[in-house]
């Protein structure tokens, strides 16, 4: 198989590899915004960086606004909660969305190992 033929197949694997992460977060989570936000927020507290709005705003290129009006409809619907730390407010994942987050991580991981397989299997 030409280099050509196995990036075709490999773009093609990514693409549907998004797609199934973009309905299982949509079907957790909302709209595609909310899913980002969420994501970024729980990607933040894995690392030990918490997020206030305005970091939420600079790090995805948001407008403020935008981001104050998401994070609202997140709490309304209890994925989101702010947390207070001295002059400081931080957005955290509520219990609902870590398990929300944990039964899709199978699905997920699924997904990846069907679609990423070694270059030997590509050549088939």
């Amino acid at each position: 198989m030409e280099e050509q033929q196995i990036r075709t197949i490999v773009q093609t694997q990514i693409i549907e590899c998004l797609n199934r992460f973009y309905a299982i977060e949509t079907g957790m989570w909302g709209g595609p915004l909310h899913a980002l936000i969420i994501r970024t927020v729980i990607a933040g507290e894995n690392q030990g960086r918490l997020y206030d709005l305005s970091a939420i705003a600079n790090v995805l290129d948001l407008p403020l606004s935008t981001v104050h009006r998401k994070v609202r409809e997140l709490e309304g619907m209890e994925f989101l909660y702010r947390q207070r730390d001295g002059r400081s407010t931080y957005l955290r994942p509520t219990s609902r969305t870590c398990v929300e987050m944990d039964k899709s991580f199978d699905e997920m991981v699924g997904t990846l190992r069907r679609l990423y397989r070694s270059p030997a299997a590509l050549m088939k």
